[in-house]
């Protein structure tokens, strides 16, 4: 498995176009699985001023990886994404929001146009939430009957909650 951290250390040195630099109060990174999936990790604050940065990762834990970047396979071999007929990408797609303490409507519509996009394409995005996961936005906006989520009942270091 390998992790490619983006955001954290990115977010504290850029400026915005006020020339502020935005607090530490957001993290991701991208977690390439040896079986050919992807996990992106997402962690404190979710909202308009982070959409292009959550944006971005999400397409890069989509796309496949360059063959001198796979993991467990060989230069050139087939991997599941690689199927007849099926956009090259990565297939399984899982976004870890355990340890996110707020998101808004922005954050919410990418994920639905990165679900849609992996169904197009015969993949899955799975949402993954835990006890501390604010859902609410999911339930009144409908999108947790348009999205994959699953209710983890441990915290992102595997302790029960």
């Amino acid at each position: 498995m390998s992790a490619e951290p983006l955001g954290a250390g990115e977010a504290g040195t850029r400026r915005g176009a006020d020339d502020l630099v935005p607090p530490n109060d957001f993290a991701l990174a991208v977690k390439r699985l040896g079986n050919g999936g992807t996990v992106l990790v997402l962690a404190g604050e979710l909202d308009l001023y982070r959409a292009p940065e959550i944006e971005h990762a999400l397409s890069r834990a989509t796309e496949a990886e360059r063959d001198g970047e796979r993991h467990g396979q060989t230069c050139g071999a087939p991997s599941a994404g690689d199927a007849p007929g099926s956009s090259k990408g990565v297939r399984r797609v899982a976004v870890d929001l355990r340890s996110v303490s707020f998101l808004d409507s922005t954050t919410l519509l990418l994920l639905l146009e990165a679900s849609q996009r992996q169904r197009a394409r015969g993949g899955e995005l799975l949402i993954l939430v835990g006890p501390q996961t604010p859902t609410t936005a999911f339930e009144v906006t409908g999108f947790d009957r348009l999205l994959t989520i699953r209710r983890v009942h441990a915290d992102v270091n595997g302790s029960p909650a």
